[in-house]
């Protein structure tokens, strides 16, 4: 999936785990970020932990795209959604 995100100007977190979600780690990413566009791919279906993401950002302004591996994302329908979302 990091191939997904070449040539566009972000960071990326990786999750080794699925849960539980980190709650420094995002939170710390969106604050310092320049914009505050989430983007969350799981290796499974989506939202499985976009939720804790979402409860993880309560307070901080910011756009969650949740997309999953098991809905056919691979890195090149990451790519394309990513840049839609961006737009």
């Amino acid at each position: 999936m990091l191939r997904a995100t070449l040539g566009l100007d972000l960071a990326v977190l990786y999750g080794a785990t699925i849960g539980p979600v980190d709650e420094i780690g995002p939170r710390t990413a969106v604050l310092t970020a320049d914009h505050a566009d989430v983007v969350l791919v799981e290796p499974g279906m989506p939202c499985i932990s976009a939720r804790q993401v979402a409860e993880t950002l309560v307070h901080v302004p910011h756009r969650l795209l949740a997309l999953g591996a098991a809905d056919g994302y691979d890195a090149h329908a990451v790519a394309r959604a990513v840049r839609e979302s961006l737009r």
